[in-house]
């Protein structure tokens, strides 16, 4: 055999040799790209993070991982899984996916072999598919975090609402045991059958703020008569007041309601001991909107705040207070689509509601 025929054989041998490890490759990339595809997909599903394993296993048995094991606490209770049959001692992609103390999982993945680009392959496919539990763990812990915040929100407004209706009773009850005979014992059931309604109507919001889902209730936009709405917070208060003018207002009533009950429930008990004062609204419209002035006594009993401190958590502007109520009436007003302002004058308290104005034909119809 000639040199340049042998020679020619070794090239023949090496070219097939390239072509079979093109030919492997190829067929690698190909199982890569069905198996990244097939994972990507889970990216946009709704499945929980504990579910994914089960729904990537087809997808990573195809890629080359042939055990799949994870191990580990989930909110308190112990979880496990285990897919793919027993393995040798080859060594494992391993890594933990953990959300403060309330997750911490141990994942290991064996792959089919421990050399060469397989597994260099079935590696990149570990860390995607790392990748998509620490997503979905992450999404997990987010959702959670929105609805404890939300339901922290609606506890501390549910405790304001039912420390108004309490303090409502407490007045109640006093009144009665001071009455000294029928005429003010009547006078007493008449202020009783005026805001009995009223409570009532309180009692329903804090008993369907307990009881209905807030994240998926579409809030219900309604015509108010704006005049009525103040009437029947400054009665229920029972606190003496005078009021001007109209005009219905598009908002949600128990937004409203809850606004003005902290805004009176702030100065009820101190004006029910100056039955002198009394506290003065005007309504009038700009535009689109409804502005109703309220202008509240600064009695000498109030604690003198800033006025930058004024709608500020838990600083409060009179004795026993909590230092919620104005901080809950602004906040329930900006979620209706409005706002409160205040301005500290030197005998008066004035804070401007600004609502979204509604016509009179609507609240009609």
């Amino acid at each position: 055999m000639t040199p340049y025929l042998i020679l020619s054989l070794i090239f023949i041998a090496v070219g097939l040799a390239l072509l079979a490890a093109v030919a492997y490759l190829a067929r690698l990339v190909r199982r890569h790209r069905r198996s990244l595809s097939a994972l990507l997909k889970l990216a946009k599903s709704d499945l929980e993070p504990l579910q994914l394993p089960a729904a990537a296993w087809p997808a990573l048995t195809v890629g080359g991982i042939k055990r799949l094991d994870f191990s580990g606490r989930w909110f308190g209770q112990t979880v496990h899984g285990t897919f793919g049959a027993a393995t040798d001692d080859s060594r494992p992609f391993h890594f933990k996916i953990s959300a403060n103390d309330d997750i911490r999982l141990n994942f290991h993945l064996y792959a089919r072999t421990d050399r060469g680009e397989a597994r260099l392959f079935s590696e990149n496919l570990a860390g995607v598919f790392r990748l998509l539990l620490e997503t979905a763990v992450h999404s997990k812990m987010q959702v959670l975090s929105a609805a404890l915040a939300e339901q922290a929100r609606l506890t501390l407004y549910l405790q304001h609402d039912l420390r108004n209706l309490a303090q409502w009773v407490e007045w109640l009850a006093a009144d009665v045991a001071e009455a000294k005979n029928d005429t003010a014992l009547l006078e007493v059931a008449r202020r009783l059958r005026i805001g009995a309604p009223h409570a009532a109507t309180r009692a329903r919001h804090i008993l369907d703020a307990s009881c209905t889902n807030h994240a998926t209730r579409a809030p219900v936009l309604q015509a108010i008569a704006l005049r009525e709405a103040i009437v029947q917070s400054a009665e229920h208060a029972g606190i003496p007041f005078t009021i001007d003018q109209d005009a219905f207002v598009l908002l949600q009533r128990d937004l409203l309601d809850r606004t003005l009950d902290n805004l009176f429930a702030n100065v009820a008990t101190l004006l029910r001991s100056h039955p002198d004062r009394s506290i003065t609204v005007k309504i009038t419209r700009e535009a689109d909107k409804v502005l109703a002035t309220i202008q509240i006594p600064r009695l000498a009993e109030i604690a003198q705040l800033p006025p930058e401190k004024l709608f500020e958590p838990f600083a409060s502007g009179r004795p026993g207070g909590l230092g919620l109520g104005l901080y809950q009436a602004r906040k329930s007003l900006t979620e209706a689509g409005g706002d409160l302002l205040a301005d500290l004058q030197q005998d008066n308290i004035v804070f401007i509601l600004s609502l979204p104005g509604a016509l009179a034909q609507t609240a009609r119809v």
